[in-house]
């Protein structure tokens, strides 16, 4: 289960290389080269950038991924984000504006 409330952030300027793993919350607002699993949300904010798999209960995308997106419930793709890679979710959204290319493969909800 999720910590709730709890983020743990990559701020702008900070460059991660490895994997991120946890129940907390990732908000990325930096560069992530590398892998990223949590239970909570991941967010990759506007000016963001992440090169690497993503797994998360949910994902908010708001800058750049290139990699596999696997969303455990919802996939939220905003206006302002651009995305490489497969996609895997029981719900996606994808705003006007937002910038995708790969595959989406959505669950069917039990």
């Amino acid at each position: 289960m999720a910590n709730e409330g709890e983020t743990t952030f990559i701020g702008r300027g900070i460059k991660v290389t490895g994997e991120i793993t946890g129940q907390a919350s990732i908000e990325i607002l930096g560069e992530l080269e590398g892998t990223a699993g949590t239970e909570g949300v991941f967010r990759v904010r506007e000016g963001g950038k992440v090169n690497g798999e993503v797994a998360a209960k949910n994902v908010v995308l708001e800058g750049q991924v290139r990699g596999q997106i696997q969303a455990e419930e919802k996939a939220d793709l905003r206006a302002t984000c651009e995305i490489h890679g497969d996609l895997n979710a029981k719900a996606v959204s994808i705003a006007d504006g937002a910038f995708f290319e790969g595959s989406i493969r959505m669950k069917k909800r039990n």
